[in-house]
C-alpha cells in the first residue's frame, strides 16, 4: 500500500501544479480584459468629449490650381465654431494643416467642458487667406479666433509656405540659406519696424518685444511672402497690449533680397491702369448701375445675364478678397463689357485706418483685380462711403460714392429695389446695390424694364462722371 501511494504522488503533485497554472493564467486573462476594456473606455470617453459636437464638414474647389477648401462648421449652441482650412494633393502637407486643426478643436471642445460657468458659451473660428508666389509657391495664413466665455478673445496665427509641386514645406532656414547671420539682420529689421510702427509704439511690451524677436528661427516660424514683401506674423499679447491686436511686420523683398534664398527673389512690375474714354450721347437722360461687394459665384452671373437681356452696362466695385477666389467671375464682368472698381480688400472703414492701412486695403486689392482680368481697377469706392480729403488724395483712380442708395443691403426685398429706385430718380444718377444679395438680382429686372421705358441710357460710373463736374 505505501509503495502504491508513492507512486501517485508525483502524479498528483504534476495535476495540483497544472490546475494552478490554469488558474493563474485565467486570473491573470480576466484582470487584463478588465484592465483593457477600462482602457478602451477611456479612450472612448475621449473621443466622445471631443466628437460628441456635430458639425457639418464639406470641401470645395478654388480658384487656385491643387488647393481646396475644407470648412466644418458647428452650430452647437454652447460651443459654436466655423473652420476653414486649405488641402492639396500632398498627404504630408495636408496632415500637418489637420493636425493643428484638430488639436485647436480638441483643446476648445476640451476647454468648455472644464468650464464651470455650464452656462458659458464658447467660440472658436478659424479662416485662412491664400498668397501664391511665383508659379508653385503659396503662402498660407491661419487665423484663430479663440473664446473661452471670458472677458476676452485670442487671437494666433499659424503659417505654412509650401511648394505645391512637390509639397515641401519651406521653412525661414531654407528660406534665409540657413545663414545665421542672414537671420539676425532680418531680425533686427523685424524688431526696428516694430518699435517705429506708430499705430503700436506705446502699446509693445519691451522685455516680450526683445525676446520674441531674438535671432532665433523659432522666433520667425510664422511667415509669408505677399506680393513684394515678407510679412511676419505675432500672436495677440505677445509682443504688446491687447490694444495692438495681432502685429504684423511687412519687409519690402528690395529691403531684404540678398538675404533670400535665389529661388525667393523677385522683382514686381507696377503696372498703371488705364482709364476708359467717357462716351455716351449727352443729350440723353444717362444713369450708372453699381454693385458693390462681389463677384459673387451665384449672384453676380444671374445680375450679368440681366444687364446682357438690357444691352446694359454697369459698374462692379469689387473687394480683393473676394477677387481671389473668384476671379473668373471677376474675368466675366470685364469680358461682358462692364467696369471694374476697386472697393478695397477687406471692406474697413477706411477713415479709422491708418495711412498705411488704407494704402494696403487699395493696392492689394488693386494687384488682385489686375491678376484677373489683366489691367487695373478704373474707379475706387470706399466701404460704407467713409472718406475724406487725405484718402481721396491718396487713391491713384476716381474715388466715387452714389446719389441713389437702394438700401437693398438693408431690406433684402426684391420688391422694394425698384420703389427706391423710382422715388430718388434723376439724370445722371449713380445707384448703389450689392451683387451679394440674391434679393437684388430678383429685382433687379424690374428695375431695369422701368429705367429703360423712362428713356435712360445705361452707363458705367467712369462714363457719367463727367457729366456730374
Amino acid at each position: 500500500m505505501q509503495e502504491r501511494r508513492r507512486r501517485r504522488g508525483p502524479i498528483i503533485d504534476f495535476l495540483l501544479l497544472g490546475l494552478i497554472v490554469t488558474l493563474t493564467t485565467i486570473i491573470l486573462v480576466i484582470i487584463l480584459s478588465k484592465d483593457e476594456f477600462k482602457f478602451q473606455k477611456i479612450n472612448a470617453s475621449k473621443e466622445t468629449d471631443t466628437e460628441s459636437v456635430n458639425s457639418n464638414l464639406s470641401t470645395e474647389s478654388s480658384a487656385f490650381p491643387g488647393i481646396r477648401i475644407v470648412t466644418d462648421v458647428s452650430n452647437d449652441h454652447r460651443t459654436p465654431f466655423a473652420i476653414h482650412y486649405p488641402q492639396t494633393d500632398n498627404d504630408a502637407f495636408n496632415d500637418a494643416v489637420l493636425q493643428y486643426i484638430s488639436d485647436s478643436k480638441e483643446n476648445y471642445l476640451a476647454s468648455m467642458k472644464k468650464n464651470k460657468d455650464k452656462e458659458a458659451m464658447g467660440e472658436l473660428n478659424i479662416s485662412f487667406e491664400t498668397f501664391p508666389y511665383r508659379e508653385h509657391y503659396y503662402s498660407f495664413v491661419l487665423t484663430k479666433m479663440l473664446y473661452l466665455g471670458g472677458a476676452n478673445h485670442e487671437v494666433s496665427i499659424k503659417t505654412f509656405f509650401i511648394n505645391n509641386e512637390t509639397g515641401e514645406q519651406i521653412s525661414i532656414q531654407t528660406l534665409l540659406q540657413n545663414d545665421e547671420n542672414n537671420l539676425s539682420t532680418l531680425a533686427a529689421n523685424v524688431r526696428k519696424d516694430l518699435q517705429k510702427n506708430l499705430q503700436i509704439k506705446d502699446e509693445l511690451l519691451d522685455e516680450e518685444l526683445l525676446m520674441a524677436t531674438e535671432p532665433k528661427w523659432s522666433n520667425f516660424e510664422r511667415f509669408a511672402i505677399v506680393d513684394d514683401s515678407l510679412q511676419f506674423y505675432f500672436n495677440e499679447y505677445e509682443i504688446a497690449n491687447g490694444a495692438a491686436g495681432a502685429p504684423v511686420v511687412k519687409l519690402s523683398l528690395s529691403l531684404i533680397n540678398p538675404l533670400l534664398a535665389s529661388d525667393f527673389q523677385i522683382a514686381m512690375e507696377n503696372v498703371q491702369p488705364t482709364k476708359p474714354t467717357p462716351t455716351g450721347d449727352p443729350t440723353k437722360k444717362r444713369i450708372a448701375l453699381t454693385f458693390d461687394d462681389g463677384p459673387h459665384p451665384k449672384v453676380t452671373e444671374q445680375i450679368l445675364n440681366i444687364l446682357d437681356k438690357y444691352h446694359a452696362k454697369a459698374t462692379f466695385f469689387m473687394l480683393g478678397s473676394r477677387v481671389q477666389y473668384y476671379p473668373d467671375i471677376a474675368n466675366d464682368v470685364l469680358a461682358r463689357g462692364h467696369e471694374v472698381g476697386n472697393h478695397t480688400w477687406n471692406h474697413p472703414v477706411l477713415t479709422k485706418l491708418t495711412h498705411e492701412q488704407v494704402m494696403k486695403e487699395f493696392n492689394s486689392t488693386a494687384a488682385e483685380i489686375e491678376k484677373a482680368i489683366n489691367q487695373g481697377a478704373t474707379v475706387f469706392r470706399p466701404p460704407y462711403g467713409a472718406t475724406n480729403d487725405a484718402i481721396n488724395a491718396e487713391i491713384p483712380i476716381p474715388v466715387v460714392l452714389w446719389t441713389i442708395d437702394t438700401l437693398d443691403w438693408k431690406h433684402r426685398n426684391a420688391q422694394q429695389l425698384l420703389p427706391h429706385v423710382k422715388n430718388n430718380l434723376h439724370n445722371n444718377a449713380i445707384v448703389l446695390m450689392h451683387d451679394i444679395h440674391q434679393s437684388t438680382a430678383d429685382g433687379l429686372d424690374a428695375v431695369l424694364a422701368y429705367l429703360q421705358e423712362q428713356g435712360y441710357e445705361f452707363v458705367t460710373v467712369s462714363e457719367i462722371l463727367p457729366y456730374r463736374q
